[in-house]
C-alpha cells in the first residue's frame, strides 16, 4: 500500500501521542536535622500534662513532682527538666513520663542522646524509650550504676530507626522501694 504524502500528516492526527504524564511533586520528604524540640528546656516552659513540646504523664504514684531547674547541665544551658520522686505511704514505686512526637522520616536512622543526674544512690532509673521496628526499645540508667556519681551529670541516650513520619520520644524516672530522689534531664538531641 502507498500513502499519498497529502495523507500522511491527517493519518498522523489519529495516532496517540505519547507525551509525560502530569507528574505530583515526588520529590522525597525534606527531613529535618533537628527532631527534637526545646531539648535543653531554654524555652522556660515547664511541660505540661498536655504540652504542645513536651507532655508530662504520672503513670505511677501521686507524691513525686517536676518542674524546671537551675542550672542545666554544662553542655545544656540555664534549665533542666528535674523530676523530684517522694515516697508514697502505700505504693513504693513513683514513675513520671516525658514525652515528645518527634518529626521522623520512615527509614531514616536517628539517635538521641541527653544528659542526666541523679541526686543519690538507690533504687531509681531513667529509660530512654524510643521507637522500634513495630515495638520500642529502650536504655536504662540506674542511679547505682558503677561509675556515676551522685550529683554529677552524665550522659546517655540511644539509636533508632524511624518506622513511621511520626515518632514518640519518652523518658521514663522511675523510683521504687520509697526511695526519694531528684532526676534532671537536659540537652536532649
Amino acid at each position: 500500500m502507498h500513502l499519498s504524502p497529502l495523507l500522511l500528516p491527517s493519518l498522523l492526527s489519529f495516532i496517540p501521542m505519547i507525551t509525560s504524564a502530569p507528574t505530583a511533586n515526588l520529590s522525597p520528604r525534606t527531613c529535618p536535622s533537628t527532631v527534637i524540640k526545646d531539648g535543653s528546656f531554654e524555652s522556660g516552659t515547664v511541660p505540661e500534662t498536655s504540652g504542645t513540646t513536651w507532655t508530662v504523664v504520672n503513670t505511677r504514684g501521686f507524691y513525686s513532682s517536676y518542674s524546671l531547674t537551675n542550672p542545666g547541665s554544662p553542655s545544656g544551658g540555664r534549665n533542666a527538666f528535674t523530676v523530684s520522686h517522694l515516697p508514697g505511704p502505700y505504693d513504693g514505686t513513683s514513675i513520671r513520663e516525658l514525652r515528645q512526637t518527634l518529626n521522623t522520616c520512615v527509614g531514616k536512622n536517628y539517635s538521641i542522646t541527653a544528659d542526666i543526674k541523679f541526686e543519690s544512690y538507690n533504687y531509681c532509673s531513667l529509660a530512654v524509650v524510643y521507637p522500634f521496628q513495630t515495638g520500642v526499645g529502650s536504655v536504662t540508667t540506674y542511679s547505682a550504676t558503677p561509675g556515676l556519681k551522685p550529683g554529677v551529670w552524665s550522659t546517655t541516650g540511644g539509636f533508632f530507626q524511624a518506622v513511621n513520619s511520626s515518632s514518640l520520644l519518652n523518658f521514663v524516672f522511675r523510683c521504687d522501694n520509697q526511695e526519694r530522689n531528684n532526676i534532671s534531664l537536659d540537652n536532649v538531641k
